[in-house]
């Protein structure tokens, strides 16, 4: 065989090499984004309406489909939603606690009247759990808290920029919706306020009220005047 058919030949081999090798390249690339893209769209489906499956959720995020750099990114995208959705979670079951919709019931004045102790402190915890999970959910939703999740995965910024992509929306939430967040809790804690208040209205007015049936009877028109403003700041 001639000399230059041999050069020839090699440099033949050596281009078809780079050529799939730059295949396999993009193909690795565009596969790992596309994994961790239909992990993502599976962790929406799972928590979509405000119905949060919490076991499949976890079921996703603590597994690991993606190798190489687009691990970090999968493993970072799905901590952040973990964190997230079970902190979501758990303010929805709160705010769904029937237990705090009984307060004022004639059942819960027989119940814990007329000093309403465990009402009172049933009422206080839910409170506090409240607030501490507005704040907890408000600093979640803020920019510097959502990137810290790829950080503390890699400092490759290609890997920093893809999840940036990614979390978009998240990263850039109107402001509107992070208030739109803190109000519909405040007005929660508001009513838990009004509540608290009836409870202590009771219990200082206790031997001036009675319960009948499903009512309620007070021995003065002064005090149900009162009692039925409550009520009425309650529905407002």
């Amino acid at each position: 065989m001639k000399k230059g058919l041999v050069i020839g030949l090699i440099i033949g081999v050596i281009v078809l090499a780079a050529i799939a090798g730059g295949a396999y390249f993009f193909m690795n690339n565009f596969m790992g984004r596309a994994k961790v893209v239909e992990e993502l769209s599976q962790i929406e489906e799972v928590t979509k309406s405000g119905e949060i499956d919490i076991e499949k959720l976890n079921e996703i995020t603590d597994r690991t489909v993606t190798t190489g750099k687009y691990k970090a990114v999968e493993k970072a995208a799905k901590n952040y939603a973990k964190d997230l959705f079970t902190k979501a979670n758990e303010m929805k079951n709160l705010l769904q606690d029937e237990k705090l919709g009984q307060m004022l019931t004639a059942s819960n004045y027989q119940a814990d009247g007329p000093e309403f102790v465990e009402s009172k402190k049933y009422v206080n915890e839910a409170k506090q759990k409240l607030q501490d999970g507005k704040a907890e959910m408000l600093g979640l939703i803020e920019e510097a808290k959502i990137n810290s999740y790829i950080e503390a995965q890699t400092t490759d910024t290609s890997c920093i920029e893809l999840y940036k992509q990614l979390l978009a929306e998240d990263i850039n939430m109107p402001e509107s919706e992070k208030k739109e967040l803190e109000t519909s809790v405040d007005k929660i804690v508001s009513a838990l306020d009004i509540e608290l208040e009836v409870l202590d209205f009771l219990t200082q007015n206790k031997g001036k009220w009675k319960v009948e049936g499903e009512q309620i009877l007070f021995d003065s028109n002064t005090l149900v005047i009162k009692y039925n403003s409550f009520l009425t700041r309650l529905r407002i």
